[in-house]
Order: structure tokens, then sequence, then C-alpha cells
């Protein structure tokens, strides 16, 4: 009977979520400071969403046949199915965005990257591809005013590491035509319409057509590499669970983050993409803190101090994982003969140093740039943002939950929460591990460091939510009903995903459509 009343729960949360996106004019967001627009279906929805309802039967009929499977699986075999999850779970992303109406679908890719209204790295990474030493030693200066727009919104937030990678990427495309022909031929046709587009555009213009092919598939690549870390979360995200619950649960955990809601809004944002980074540094920590390793510790370092030259938004990161290696040698420390501290778990924090370190030498030798003093004015920067644009902190205090919630999906949101709840009733040796990124994030939600867009800036630490969703997962699982309770949330979780990411406009689309 319990069964029967949680599956109503899922039930209700999510027609509550369907009918505020669908049947309301519910403002998603703080009116006069930033709501997220609603797009309007210009076909049929059953003619529209074929492409998400193929990949999505595909994807949950892989997930439920394989469930079964992973506890007795062998560690290859594991592996193996979590590869295929990723490549369905990739397919599925795109299949839902060419499920959007009109240029708010797969035909956004070329518009949101390459005009500097959405972000501008792009266009940074193209003027600068020839003088990328210039370019790095005078990045310090370019971003010092915090008054101007530029600087207060996108540029100036961020190191200069997402338009590095987007230089790398088009000397690849220059240097390798192979490379270039693969991605041109794989474009879907929506693409190419946007790219012929703006072309066109530029050539009515009187300008010289800056979107050649190579520029082109570049900006088809780095969305393909945006959909592929994004869904290569449910690697580590699996990794993360399995220290805590059975095979079968992490794969659920693993399976329903391909259905959050906000990856497939806000495809191509690089703020998709830092889910996986984020993971992939959180899941190298804990395995440098369980064998107290200096290669893993320096590894982790690493890919944290790329993911800072990417985003300042891994601080929060950055934090977890150093409250994670206190308390880990604290705990260890216990029961131990008096050693110190240093001496029992000095491995991973040295190799995570040195390899802070050999960054920072390796920016200012190779890049002339102290990135010390970047990161400080880039939150210096962040900082000036409030000064330009007003936000309420008491209405975003309430506001943001809500819209967290609606970006996870009500059903993933309903238990993401109640394995939180489950993890402060119960705790465990492990529960540390979780409980210490839910603290830092509450603390930055308390902080108003983040008032606005929450659903999109917070997409890199919604996976944790998926990591604690895990506990909720293995508790329905001992249910004799478990299995019908998985399946009913799995799939209204997909139905929220869909009708929300063909309903909420991450870009500003829905002016245009009119």
């Amino acid at each position: 009977m319990r069964t029967t009343w949680l599956i109503c729960g899922l039930l209700a949360v999510s027609l509550l979520q369907i009918s505020l996106l669908w049947l309301f004019s519910v403002p998603l967001g703080v009116p006069g400071e930033w709501v997220w627009p609603r797009l309007n279906p210009i076909v049929p929805v059953v003619g529209m969403i074929w492409p998400a309802l193929l990949m999505g039967g595909l994807l949950t009929g892989y997930v439920f046949w394989n469930a079964g499977q992973m506890e007795s699986a062998t560690r290859r075999t594991r592996c193996l199915l979590l590869l295929g999850l990723w490549i369905l779970g990739s397919g599925w992303i795109l299949a839902l965005i060419a499920s959007t109406p009109g240029i708010a679908g797969l035909n956004r890719i070329p518009f949101v990257l390459y005009y500097t209204r959405s972000s501008g790295y792009f266009t940074q990474a193209e003027e600068n591809r020839q003088q990328v030493a210039a370019f790095l030693e005078g990045y310090q200066a370019r971003i010092a005013d915090s008054s101007n727009p530029e600087n207060h919104l996108h540029l100036g937030t961020h190191p200069p590491g997402l338009t590095l990678s987007l230089i790398g990427m088009l000397k690849a495309c220059e240097s390798i035509p192979g490379l270039t022909t693969l991605l041109t031929v794989t474009q879907p046709e929506g693409v190419r319409d946007s790219v012929i587009t703006i072309q066109e555009m530029e050539a009515g213009s009187g300008r010289a057509v800056r979107l050649r092919d190579v520029e082109a598939a570049v900006l088809w690549g780095a969305s393909l590499l945006t959909v592929l870390f994004a869904a290569g979360a449910c690697f580590p995200l699996y990794l993360l669970a399995r220290r805590s619950v059975p095979a079968s649960a992490a794969w659920w955990g693993a399976a329903f983050w391909l259905l959050v809601p906000a990856i497939a809004v806000f495809v191509p944002k690089s703020d998709v993409l830092f889910a996986g980074v984020s993971m992939g540094a959180q899941c190298l920590w804990l395995l440098a803190l369980d064998r107290n390793s200096l290669v893993t510790g320096w590894l982790t370092g690493l890919v944290m101090c790329v993911a800072l030259t990417l985003s300042l938004a891994f601080a929060p990161v950055a934090l977890m994982l150093l409250l994670q290696g206190i308390v880990t040698a604290v705990l260890l420390r216990t029961g131990t003969d008096g050693k110190s501290l240093l001496q029992e778990r000095w491995k991973p924090a040295t190799g995570a140093m040195a390899a802070l370190g050999c960054w920072l030498g390796l920016a200012g030798l190779l890049g002339k740039m102290n990135l010390l003093e970047i990161w400080l004015q880039n939150l210096r920067n962040h900082a000036a943002f409030y000064d330009h644009n007003a936000r309420t902190y008491g209405a975003w205090l309430l506001e943001i939950p809500v819209e967290l919630g609606c970006s996870l999906g009500a059903p993933v949101a309903l238990m993401a929460l109640s394995g939180v709840i489950a993890l402060l009733r119960k705790p465990d040796a492990r529960s540390f591990e979780l409980l210490i990124p839910v603290g830092v994030w509450t603390c930055l939600w308390l902080s108003g460091k983040n008032m606005g867009e929450a659903a999109r800036l917070w997409v890199f630490l919604m996976p944790y939510l998926l990591w604690c969703a895990t506990r909720t997962i293995q508790q329905w699982q001992s249910r004799p009903s478990g299995v019908s309770l998985l399946a009913a949330a799995f799939l209204l979780q997909m139905t929220v995903c869909v009708a929300t990411a063909i309903r909420v406009d991450g870009f500003g689309f829905s002016e245009l459509m009119k």
C-alpha cells in the first residue's frame, strides 16, 4: 500500500511541474529581475517529439533490461554497460533537443555559440587564434574594468580556459582537414541550416563571411563535446554511488541523471559540460583519499586546476574536496597511536598542491599570466554584476529551491530530498562524503552569491543530488514492489524531462519565434 502512495506522490509532483509550465503563466523566476521565458510549440506535440519518443524508448528498454544484471555482472561487463548507457544517453539528449520547436531546437547551436549575446567565447577565440601569446599576456588588463558590461556578464567573470579550448579546436580543424570533414558531414540538418543563415546574414551585411567550414565544424564539435561530457557524468556518478549502495541502485542513479531537464535545456552552454568535470574530480579525490595516493591526488589537483581555468564556478567543488580531505584525516586519526594528521594522510593533499604549483608556474612561464590575480579579478567582476543588475535576496532565497527542483525534474528532486533526509537521520561512515557537498551548496544558496539562472549555473553540482537519490533508490529496491516503483519513477521523470525541455526557453529564442 505504501508503494502505491509513493507512486501517487511521484505522479502528483510530476503533474504539478507540467501544469505550472504548460497550463499556467506563473513566472519562471522573479519578475523584473530574471525570468525564464516559455516556448510556444508551433506544430502538434506528438509529431514534434518523435525523436525524443524513439530515443527515450531505446534508453528506457536498455536501462530496464540491464538493471537486473548489474549485481552479478563482472567489472568488464559493467564498464561495457555504462559505455552503452553513455552512448544512448548522449543520443537521447540530442534527440530531445531536436524535438524542441523551431530555432530553439538543434538549430540553436550555431547561434548560441557564434554570437556574443550568449557568451562570446567563440568570438574571442576566433579573433585571437593567431595571436594566442598576446591574448594571454594581456588577459588580466582586458578584464580589469568591472564596470564594462562585457566583464561583469560573461567574459570577465571567467578565466581564459573556455576561449583557449575553442582556439585549440579551431587550430585542430585547420591542421586536420579530415576532422573538419567529419564534423561537417555529421552536422544535423538544423545545424547546417543555421550555419547557412548566419553566412547569408554576414554576406548581406557587406562584411567578410567569418563562419566558414572550419568555424562551423568547431561549433558542432564543441556542442558534441558538451553533450558527451554532460552524459559522461554517469560514469563517475555510478562509481561514487557504489561506495555506499549496491550496483543496481548505482545503475539507476546514473540512468536518472540522463533525464535531468536542465541538460537538454542548456546545451550547448559550457555549464552543462562542467557536470562531467566536477564528478570526475570528485571521484578521483575520494579514490586518492582511499589509497592515500600521491599520484591520484596530483591528478585530482590537475583536473581541478583545468576546471578552475575554465570557470570559477568550480571553487565550491574545490572547497568540498578540501573539507572531505580534512574530515577523512580526522576520522582516520581516531584510534591511532598518536600519529599526526600530516603523517596519516599527507599524500593526496601534497599531490594536489603540487599540481596547483605546476599549473600556476606553467601559466606564468608559458602564458605570461598571473592566474591567481586573474581569479581574484574574476571574483571582483562577478560581484560587480549585482551593482548593475538588481536582485532581491529574499525573493531569490525562496525561488531558487523551486527552480532547482524543476530543473532537476520533480521526481528526481523528491528522490534526492528523501536521500538527504535519510543521510541526516541515519548517517554512516561515508555520509560525510555527501553531506559536505550538500552543506557547501546550502551555504552558497544562503550567501546570495547566485541570485538568478540557478537552473543553468548549478548544473555542474546537480549530479551530487543524483548521488543522494541513490540512497532513496536503494530503499525502494528493498520493497516487494520496488521494481514497479522505480519503473514508474523513471517513466514519470522522462515525461517531465520532455515536457520541460520543449517548453522552457534557455536562450531567449521565444521572442524571435513570435
